[in-house]
């Protein structure tokens, strides 16, 4: 039998395999925190675009250091959570490549547009100091019914719930993690969607964050290992060679 060993993995792409886990862990939590320290507290929707007013009003009423660590989220998140669908994709690439690529591209439109929801952030918190109202309110309702605005909104909001399910779908066909992560990711997406917005309850969209969290270990730890990285190294041609040779 011929000996078969494994190339090991050059620095680069264990650093590489490092930041994409940590990416596919870090977006579900700080995604999670987000809409939890987001200042409407309770509110699936904040900040409510069909209320300025009240945006202004939570804003002004936040205490200062809830808020600060949640502008500090909208730093993170506009790098963490695109990353995290092209990482959390990655290990089903081999068993289901088409449903993963699907995945990535719904994942990207639905959290690409978070640049736009980080600088309405700290627009909101700029404005809620100037206690210019008027003049707040009126910016903020043509800014939220600009068209532009109302396009990246809802790719945001379709495009981040079909990633999760066509993931979800994709890991569990794949066999790339067990039944039950690729459940839980995809069961994840109506929790966070309709069932939180229908009901009114914030909580129950931070619970679908910590669902796809949880649902995403094994595929973090998938991507740590590299598995599918992994090419095999036979010592038959050498050996191969050397009898050449000698005959």
């Amino acid at each position: 039998m011929t000996p078969v060993t494994t190339a090991p993995a050059p620095a680069y792409r264990v650093l590489q395999r490092a930041i994409l886990a940590a990416a596919l862990l870090g977006a579900p939590l700080v995604m999670a925190s987000w809409f939890a320290l987001c200042p409407e507290y309770g509110n699936p929707g904040c900040p409510d675009t069909s209320n300025p007013l009240g945006n202004l009003v939570a804003y002004r009423a936040a205490g200062p250091i809830l808020l600060q660590a949640f502008l500090w989220l909208n730093v993170l998140v506009p790098y963490l959570f695109p990353l995290g669908y092209l990482a959390l994709g990655l290990p089903a690439m081999r068993g289901a490549p088409w449903l993963a690529t699907l995945g990535i591209i719904s994942g990207w439109v639905g959290s690409a547009p978070w640049g736009l929801v980080t600088d309405r952030s700290f627009l909101l918190s700029t404005l809620a100091t100037m206690r210019n109202d008027p003049f707040s309110v009126a910016l903020l309702t043509r800014l939220n019914q600009h068209p532009a605005f109302l396009v990246m909104a809802t790719g945001w909001f379709f495009g981040h719930m079909l990633g999760y399910i066509l993931l979800g779908l994709a890991l569990a066909r794949a066999r790339a993690v067990p039944r039950w992560a690729g459940s839980l990711i995809v069961v994840a997406a109506p929790v966070m969607g309709p069932i939180a917005y229908g009901t009114g309850i914030g909580l129950i969209q931070v619970l679908g964050f910590v669902l796809v969290f949880i649902g995403s270990v094994p595929a973090a730890l998938a991507v740590l290992r590299g598995s599918a990285e992994q090419v095999p190294i036979s010592r038959a041609p050498a050996r191969e060679a050397v009898l050449g040779a000698g005959g």
